[in-house]
């Protein structure tokens, strides 16, 4: 499952029911709360450009009395809707009619990462686009206690929750919104799933029996209160918690005969299901293969000395979900075996990486133990001064990782002079093919100080270096081509970097265009479009490749495409500029690199500064 499936199943949840006027006096009056011992899990939302989650955001309005008739077209939208955030807060917001055809929202939550963890308020007022589309121009989103917003990376927040939208749809009875969250009516009645669908329930059999249950468990029957766990999934998430939530254990156990198991850290989540995946253990018998590992050490694989019985057990809230709903096991299923692979033993791992810094120091050769081609490996031969390496040392800082066999290394290297070392960490780990390699961390500090990172994409085709002041974000610079997105992104303070490989144009209506041929072609595309304004393109030169240069801002009332974005140009948001290099690649996988480093008018010198000397390094590798 994707990240952004289980966003979008993990906001589909409503909260408890309540009263509308007595919930919209409740936020108005609300204190600031915070929440202690919350695991926070940063994930990305289905906008990727704004490399954040706003967990929890508020609108805090004005409203004025009394609910509009059902006539007015506003009527879908009023009234108190509930999402739920990964962290498992829930958000409640109220919308009001306010003077003219405009409408006033409230939203509060107790819980807000860009807070730190603190309640956040935001304000909006807006209207009807359509009659399905409510947007707020301009919310304006603060921390209660008055604290600072934390935007984890990309443009400002303000610039970044500009029109905001909130789609509704009749048949589910929903707002979406443009970062994806799904909010739900209080007070409608979530569809359930026909009997049918839980054919295989347990320990209740079917729809009716888990209601049944429910009832009990409400009422403290001991025969049924074990199944409601109301802290099953921050237990699931939580990396050092070793037991297993009972509705596992048992199942495991009573239905499929298994003596001894281990969980598969992470799990699933679908549309109010949570999957786990558990190795069946050879009982009574240690790990012989990784004796130490503290989760498998002591779980023997069943099919042979290297593949385990695997299962993968959904579970759900079929009566009610939140903390007091019971928890059922909707299916299981046997799957793939996980095969354990045997690590390196010290003396082999050590010959490797042996070789690997002789041949460092030896000015030839290393490239063969590297794992995957890459390229990432700064000061391969010789000193940033040129100076070449006499002398290296390194070691192991942690066992071998299950079941991959895979391991980490700190390694530092000395030059000749005696007065300059490197120090970098690597990875050694198995190839789909078996063959083993070394994959290099992202930082190298040469006496004390830390370098730029080399980054490489497109297979390693492309190669630029950005220092520590940007930050890769979410995704980081992973490129996919074969008719999948193909862009990476660096995130500044004030601003941010695209790299898009084989951009596609844009037709007027927000739709995707032809290919283009060459980097003319695609200029000629951006120069004709009504809702951009831009300077002549000019040539220049980016990696000793030919390109072309130009900014780009939008015009009054341009259309911004939303979706998933394949060209720089659609993330351009009004007030902001980019400058766009249009690069002629020199042959590879690609025809043509979108280079477009984006900021707010005001920002925007500033980011160009710190954005130029990654610019100035990018190298093409395709000779």
């Amino acid at each position: 499952m994707t990240i952004d499936e289980r966003i979008a199943s993990e906001l589909r949840r409503h909260a408890p029911q309540v009263d509308e006027q007595m919930a919209w006096d409740r936020m108005k009056s609300a204190a600031p709360l915070r929440r202690r011992g919350r695991v926070i899990r940063l994930v990305s939302v289905s906008v990727a450009a704004l490399g954040f989650l706003v967990v929890g955001f508020i609108l805090v309005p004005t409203l004025s009395s009394g609910p509009e008739p059902a006539s007015d077209p506003r009527s879908p939208f009023l009234g108190t809707w509930v999402t739920t955030d990964l962290d498992g807060s829930t958000p409640t917001m109220v919308i009001q009619v306010s003077g003219g055809e405009d409408v006033e929202m409230l939203v509060r939550d107790d819980f807000a990462s860009v807070c730190s963890g603190v309640a956040s308020t935001m304000t909006g007022t807006g209207r009807l686009e359509g009659t399905t589309e409510l947007v707020i121009p301009t919310p304006v989103l603060t921390c209660d206690d008055g604290s600072e917003l934390e935007a984890p990376g990309g443009p400002p927040l303000e610039q970044q929750l500009q029109n905001l939208t909130f789609v509704h749809d009749p048949r589910a009875e929903t707002l979406t919104d443009n970062f994806g969250s799904v909010w739900g009516r209080v007070g409608a009645e979530r569809p359930r799933p026909e009997p049918s669908a839980w054919a295989d329930m347990w320990p209740q059999s079917s729809l009716e029996e888990a209601r049944e249950a429910q009832e009990l468990a409400d009422a403290g029957d001991p025969n049924v209160t074990w199944q409601l766990e109301p802290a099953l999934e921050e237990n699931l998430d939580t990396a050092d918690y070793l037991g297993d939530p009972e509705i596992f254990a048992r199942f495991l156990e009573e239905e499929l005969g298994w003596e001894e198991s281990s969980r598969v850290l992470g799990a699933g989540y679908g549309d109010g299901t949570i999957a786990v995946t558990y190795l069946r253990c050879a009982p009574g018998q240690n790990n012989s293969v990784y004796p130490d590992d503290p989760r498998v050490g002591g779980c023997a694989p069943t099919i042979d000395e290297f593949r385990y019985e695997t299962v993968t057990i959904t579970v759900a809230q079929p009566a009610r979900e939140g903390p007091s709903g019971i928890w059922v096991v909707r299916s299981s299923e046997m799957v793939e075996l996980i095969e354990q692979v045997v690590p390196l033993t010290d003396a082999e791992a050590t010959a490797i990486l042996e070789a690997f810094l002789q041949a460092r120091i030896d000015g030839e050769g290393a490239e063969q133990y590297l794992g995957g081609g890459d390229r990432r490996v700064q000061l391969l031969y010789a000193t940033s001064t040129g100076i070449s390496y006499g002398q290296f040392e390194f070691e192991s800082i942690d066992d071998p990782d299950w079941p991959s066999g895979s391991r980490r290394f700190e390694v530092r290297m000395f030059a000749e002079d005696g007065q300059t070392g490197v120090e970098q960490s690597f990875t050694l780990e198995r190839d789909g093919a078996g063959r083993w390699g070394l994959e290099s961390g992202s930082e190298t500090v040469e006496n004390g100080k830390a370098l730029p990172i080399l980054y490489d994409i497109l297979g390693g085709e492309v190669t630029f270096l950005a220092d520590h002041s940007w930050d890769e974000g979410l995704f980081g610079p992973s490129f996919e081509i074969n008719g999948e997105p193909a862009d990476a992104s660096l995130f500044h303070a004030e601003g941010y970097m695209r790299v898009l490989a084989d951009p596609l144009s844009i037709t007027a209506d927000c739709q995707e265009g032809s290919a283009p041929a060459d980097t003319e072609a695609l200029a000629q595309s951006i120069l004709s479009n009504g809702d951009f304004e831009t300077t002549a393109p000019s040539a220049t030169t980016v990696g000793g490749a030919q390109a072309l240069q130009m900014d780009v801002v939008t015009t009054v009332g341009a259309l911004v495409c939303d979706g998933w974005l394949r060209f720089a140009v659609t993330i351009l948001e009004p007030g902001s500029r980019m400058r766009l290099y249009l690069v002629d690649l020199p042959g590879g996988s690609a025809r043509i690199l979108a280079i477009a480093i984006i900021a707010s008018e005001a920002d925007f010198e500033r980011v160009l500064e710190a954005a130029t000397p990654i610019v100035d390094s990018f190298e093409f590798h395709t000779g």
